[in-house]
C-alpha cells in the first residue's frame, strides 16, 4: 500500500501510470482483433495474414533494440518514446483508412515497428523516476505499474468490441492513434532526469557493437532469456489450446471461455501487486523461479481437466504463472544490467514478442498434427525447462554490470 500511494503522491509517476495504462488499453483495442481485421477487412488468407504479423513483429524487434541501445548511452529515452507515439499515431491513421495488403505491410514495418519502443522505454523511465523518488520500493512499484497493463487488457477487448460495432475499425483506430497522441504530451509533460555513468556513450560505434555482443553473451543472459522465452512459449500455447480445447474437446460453449478469460486476468492484477511484495522481500530471482513450478502445476491439473468449470478452478495457477512471467520477468531483466535499463527492458519485450511468436507456431503446429492435449503437455514441458534453465549456477548471478564498454557478472 505504501508503494501505491508513492505512485499516486508523485506527479512523475502519476503522469507514467496515466501513459502505461494507455499504452496497455492500446494493445487491448487493437492485438486481440488485428487477425479479424487483416481476414475480414484487408482480405488476407491465414499465410498473408502471418506474414504481416511476422514481418511487422521482426522489424520492431530489430527497430526497438537500436533504440534501446541509444537511449542507454544519450539522454533521449524521452524523446525516443514521444517519438514511438508520434509514429504509432500516424500508422494507426493509415490502418484507418486503407485495406491495401501492400500499404499495411508497409506500414507495419516502418510506422508501426517504430511505435515498439515506446512500451519499454515507458517502462525503462519509469524504473529512473521510481529509483529517484523511492528506490527502497522499486520491485513493487514496477509490478503496480505492469498491474496497470493487465487491468488494461481486462477492459480493451470489451470496449474494442463495443466500438467495432458501433464506428467499424475505422472508429477503432482512430481512437487508438488519438490514446497514443495522448501519452506522447503526457510524457512531454513529465520532468526528466536521465543522467549517464562516466564511460557510458563515450566508446565509439565498434566499442559499443562489440560491448553489446558481449552483454548479450554474458552467460546470465543468455539462460534467463531462455528460460524467459520458454515460460512465453508455454503461456502462449496453453492461450492458444485453451479456447479450442473447451469447445471441441469438452463441448463447452463461449460463455466458458470468456469465464475461463475473465477469471485469469482478473486474478493476475492483485497477483502481480502481492508478487511484487515478495520480489521486493525474497528477491526477483527467487520469484522468477517458481514460475516454472506453477507453471508445470497448472498445465498438469489442466490435462486431466474434464470440464470448463474445472479449468475455472485451477486459473490461480495460471495467474500467478503469468504474473511472475509478465510482472516480475521485467524487473528481474532490469536487476540484471541495473545501468542499461532501456536495454534491459527491450530484452524483456522482445523476448516476450519471440516467445509469443513461436509459441503460436508451436501450438498450431503440434494441435494440428498431434492434438490438443499434447500441446497441454508441451507447455508443462516448456514451463519445466525455463524452470531447470533459472537453477543453472551461471544464470544465479546477481547482475550483470556495464562497465567502460565491458561487461562482467557479479
Amino acid at each position: 500500500m505504501k508503494s501505491l500511494l508513492v505512485v499516486m503522491r508523485s506527479p512523475a509517476l502519476l503522469l507514467l501510470s496515466v501513459c502505461i495504462f494507455l499504452i496497455g488499453l492500446g494493445y487491448g483495442l487493437t492485438l486481440p482483433f488485428m487477425p479479424l481485421f487483416g481476414v475480414e477487412q484487408a482480405g488476407m488468407s491465414p499465410l498473408s495474414l502471418g506474414i504481416f504479423m511476422a514481418c511487422g513483429s521482426l522489424s520492431g524487434i530489430i527497430i526497438s533494440t537500436l533504440f534501446s541501445r541509444l537511449s542507454d548511452k544519450m539522454p533521449v529515452r524521452k524523446w525516443i518514446i514521444v517519438g514511438s507515439c508520434g509514429s504509432a499515431s500516424v500508422g494507426y491513421v493509415f490502418y484507418a483508412n486503407t485495406d491495401s495488403y501492400m500499404v499495411l505491410m508497409l506500414v507495419s514495418c516502418t510506422f508501426m515497428a517504430l511505435s515498439f519502443s515506446a512500451f519499454p522505454q515507458l517502462f525503462a523511465l519509469a524504473r529512473e523516476v521510481v529509483e529517484r523518488e523511492a528506490s527502497e520500493d522499486v520491485t513493487v512499484v514496477m509490478a503496480v505499474l505492469r498491474a496497470l497493463v493487465s487491468l488494461a487488457w481486462v477492459l480493451g477487448p470489451v470496449m474494442a468490441s463495443f466500438i467495432i460495432f458501433r464506428f467499424s475499425y475505422t472508429g477503432l483506430f482512430l481512437v487508438v492513434s488519438l490514446m497514443y497522441m495522448l501519452v506522447a504530451m503526457f510524457v512531454l509533460m513529465v520532468r526528466a532526469h536521465e543522467s549517464r555513468e562516466p564511460g557510458v556513450g563515450t566508446e565509439s560505434s565498434a566499442e559499443s557493437a562489440r560491448s553489446f555482443k558481449r552483454l548479450l553473451m554474458a552467460p546470465q543472459i543468455v539462460f534467463s532469456l531462455l528460460a524467459f522465452m520458454a515460460f512465453e512459449l508455454a503461456n502462449t500455447m496453453g492461450a492458444i489450446v485453451t479456447p479450442l480445447y473447451v469447445t471441441q474437446e469438452l463441448q463447452g460453449g463461449k460463455l466458458d471461455v470468456g469465464m475461463i478469460s475473465g477469471v485469469n486476468a482478473a486474478l493476475q492484477v492483485p497477483c502481480m501487486i502481492i508478487l511484487g511484495i515478495l520480489a521486493n522481500r525474497f528477491g526477483s530471482i527467487t520469484v522468477m523461479k517458481c514460475a516454472g513450478l506453477f507453471g508445470v502445476a497448472y498445465f498438469s491439473l489442466f490435462w486431466f481437466t474434464q470440464s470448463g468449470w474445472q479449468i475455472i478452478a485451477i486459473q490461480m495457477f495460471s495467474a500467478i504463472f503469468i504474473a511472475i512471467v509478465l510482472g516480475v520477468g521485467m524487473t528481474f531483466f532490469q536487476d540484471l544490467v541495473p545501468k542499461m535499463t532501456g536495454t534491459a527492458t527491450t530484452l524483456y519485450n522482445n523476448a516476450n514478442i519471440i516467445g509469443s511468436m513461436g509459441g503460436g507456431l508451436l501450438a498450431g503446429a503440434v494441435g494440428n498434427y498431434f492434438g490438443f492435449k499434447i500441446v497441454i503437455a508441451c507447455s508443462a514441458a516448456l514451463a519445466f525447462l525455463g524452470f531447470v534453465l533459472l537453477l543453472v549456477p551461471s544464470a544465479n548471478k546477481k547482475v550483470v554490470r556495464h562497465v567502460g564498454g565491458d561487461t562482467y557478472e557479479s
